[in-house]
């Protein structure tokens, strides 16, 4: 967070008012130097400093350009108004940066350190009170909200960069996928990790003497293992460009293609791909080769990737590389390929978007917003498919409406999910509509996100580490899963969910076993409580269900 390029960082500092305590606030102290302190000191004496407040001070020697130190009490479990004193906060903390003109603020999980706020309820807050300002204020320069975490904070929602000015439809930015054909080539830019893919190539990024100590390089040699380290010493000092070619080590691909101080973008990418069709290899994954260290501007890269890989797949002679993979670590940079596809889409008719996927018919205009909750007229079609299911196993609730939530990016990656589910089990009955219960602070989260199987043994996690569903709404509609609210209102999820083919699930699975043990490739899509009568699934990828309809009800 010190380092980090944003004009705002919130620090947080306890009721007592003493600087420097938290860990956090230590080190901003320590980076920032004496004046943040004082500068903090002659705020308290200018203004009236009280649990709530947000107090503006610049950045000293930090590389922002304001700290906000917001005055957080101790959580109080629920008792008083420390959970609405937080909201004040952050919605606060959103309005001073617009206030002043700033672009970006990150946040750290405020008040869950030495405060002792739940983590998953300031994670969510957090999500929902910036999805709230986001969609009820005119912006005019507020463009990023960070969230930052330690790595170690496994309990803890991700990092998440939520870019507020986006255009429509952005399965790229949302989703971190998109996917075009060229040719007899599949392109994929993938928001992810590289050293986790399993193409048979990957390509690394090195000077000539291999030793650089961060970016993509090191990642990747960390991940490949010694043995990869000591096949890159013998060519240490021998070439100033190039490529070298190395085993995979303990990476999932064959070979690591090591290119050396490339510069020449759209050249080391024809060269690469040249090399595995000569040496026939079906598939590879490159970084956004030169926005690293070499700073080089991410558009003209998108471009410059973008042109070398449809002039090679354009070619008629291309017969083994079959999928090229674009791997972007840092999620803002993903509207530059994003963008970059469209104008190859554009103007190459070979060229065709796999993400064109139509939205329902029933679904009114999005009007360029992200997410649209519809409130549907009790006397519709919809309304009565969703009462009658809901009914059913719960006719002693009344429900106070059932609302259709329209998500075009959930909604596509859940169908290009499905068109695989369908290719890979023979176009059996893949998919269920099945209820998953939840509390009031999830919604928006779930609206906009999808499920979220990170949040796994929140309730229980008997069959699996994944995302529970219902066959019956009355599982759902226990206490511990849809809690009830302040007004005693519930709510329950009527999703579509790919369960394709399911077994029997256990404790701590965190994916479905495979259904050969010699083939630990070919798993299980989801899996159940009781393989004949199976009234429980669980799923362990998020795009395997689409919350389609809310229902909201009471006793």
């Amino acid at each position: 967070v010190i380092l980090l390029q944003t004009d705002v960082i919130v620090n947080s500092v306890g009721v007592d008012l003493n600087f420097g305590t938290g860990p956090l606030c230590k080190a901003l102290l320590a980076k920032a130097g004496p004046a943040l302190e004082v500068e903090f000191d002659k705020e308290i004496e200018r203004v009236f400093a009280d649990e709530g407040s947000v107090l503006c001070t610049s950045g000293c020697a930090l590389a922002c350009k304001s700290v906000f130190h917001a005055i957080v009490p101790s959580w109080d479990g629920l008792k008083g108004q420390t959970l609405q004193i937080l909201e004040d906060i952050i919605h606060s903390c959103l309005k001073k940066t617009e206030e002043r003109g700033l672009n970006s603020i990150a946040f750290p999980a405020i008040g869950t350190g030495g405060f002792g706020y739940p983590k998953t309820l300031v994670s969510e807050l957090m999500f929902d009170m910036v999805f709230k300002f986001s969609s009820s204020h005119a912006r005019k320069t507020l463009q990023e909200v960070h969230f930052l975490l330690s790595p170690k904070d496994l309990d803890n929602i991700q990092v998440a960069l939520l870019r507020t000015k986006l255009p429509m439809p952005v399965p790229t930015e949302v989703l971190g996928v998109h996917e075009m054909q060229v040719g007899s080539v599949t392109l994929q830019v993938i928001s992810g990790d590289i050293t986790k893919q399993d193409t048979e190539v990957i390509v690394n990024i090195t000077n000539s003497t291999f030793d650089a100590t961060t970016g993509v390089f090191r990642a990747i040699m960390d991940a490949a293992g010694s043995q990869v380290e000591k096949e890159c010493d013998q060519y240490a000092g021998l070439s100033e460009n190039g490529m070298v070619i190395t085993q995979g080590g303990k990476l999932l691909c064959k070979k690591i293609m090591h290119l050396i101080n490339a510069k020449n973008v759209k050249s080391e990418v024809s060269i690469v791909l040249e090399k595995c069709e000569q040496r026939k290899y079906k598939s590879v994954s490159f970084p956004a080769i030169g926005t690293g260290q070499a700073g080089q501007s991410p558009a003209k890269v998108a471009d410059e990737m973008l042109d070398a890989i449809v002039e090679f797949a354009s070619k008629t002679s291309v017969r083994h590389l079959k999928k090229i993979k674009i791997i972007i670590f840092q999620t803002n940079m993903l509207r530059y390929f994003y963008e970059s596809m469209k104008k190859k889409e554009s103007s190459d008719s070979s060229i065709k978007d796999k993400q064109s996927i139509e939205l329902p018919a029933q679904w009114e205009d999005m009007k360029e917003e992200w997410v649209k909750v519809v409130n549907l007229k009790p006397s519709c079609r919809e309304y009565l498919e969703v009462q009658n299911k809901f009914r059913k196993t719960c006719p002693n609730f009344v429900i106070e409406k059932i609302e259709r939530i329209q998500n075009p990016f959930l909604w596509q990656t859940y169908q290009i999910k499905k068109k695989s589910l369908c290719k890979k089990n023979k176009h059996q009955s893949n998919e269920k509509l099945l209820f998953h219960g939840t509390a009031a602070s999830s919604l928006s989260t779930i609206n906009y996100n999808g499920f979220n199987r990170g949040f796994a043994g929140k309730n229980a996690a008997v069959i699996g580490n994944g995302t529970y569903f219902a066959v019956d709404a009355s599982y759902s509609a226990q206490n511990t899963y849809s809690r009830p609210d302040m007004n005693g209102r519930r709510y329950m999820y009527l999703a579509r969910v790919l369960t394709g083919q399911y077994c029997a699930g256990s404790k701590g699975l965190i994916t479905p076993p495979p259904k050969d043990p010699a083939d630990p490739t070919d798993l299980y899509d989801s899996v159940v409580d009781d393989v004949d009568s199976p009234k429980m699934f669980v799923i362990f990828h998020d795009i395997q269900a689409y919350p389609e309809y809310l229902i909201t009800f009471r006793k």
